[in-house]
């Protein structure tokens, strides 16, 4: 921007100040300063972001289509993986830690399938 005559007046309500530089123009302006003369656009307004309603018992991003671990086709314990043997186990009432190898919870689960 640059200024076509020196001083250029800004004002902002009462207040009127004068620029000799483009640089205290733009400050000016900055500052919400109008050039004398200009009309004052008004503030873009701020958009009213929609409401997420959350029923009781959801979450807000509880979704039906979410992506799922693939499981197994067959329903024996050695084509499972190791997530799938925890979850088999924690439906059969036994919790079993994760940071055991595949091979502790396979035998853990095996026990398990024994003992029902």
């Amino acid at each position: 921007m640059h200024l076509h005559k020196r001083p250029t007046w800004f004002v902002k309500g009462d207040s009127r100040r004068s620029a000799y530089y483009t640089v205290q123009a733009r400050e000016l302006k900055e500052a919400g300063y109008v050039e004398e003369g200009e009309v004052a656009r008004p503030s873009k307004a701020i958009e009213r972001q929609p409401e997420i309603v959350v029923e009781v018992g959801t979450t807000a991003y509880d979704s039906t289509e979410t992506l799922q671990e693939p499981q197994s086709d067959g329903e024996t314990l050695e084509e499972m993986t190791k997530a799938e043997l925890l979850d088999w186990a924690l439906d059969h009432e036994h919790d079993l830690k994760n940071a055991l190898p595949k091979a502790e919870i396979f035998a853990a689960c095996k026990e398990i399938e024994a003992n029902l």
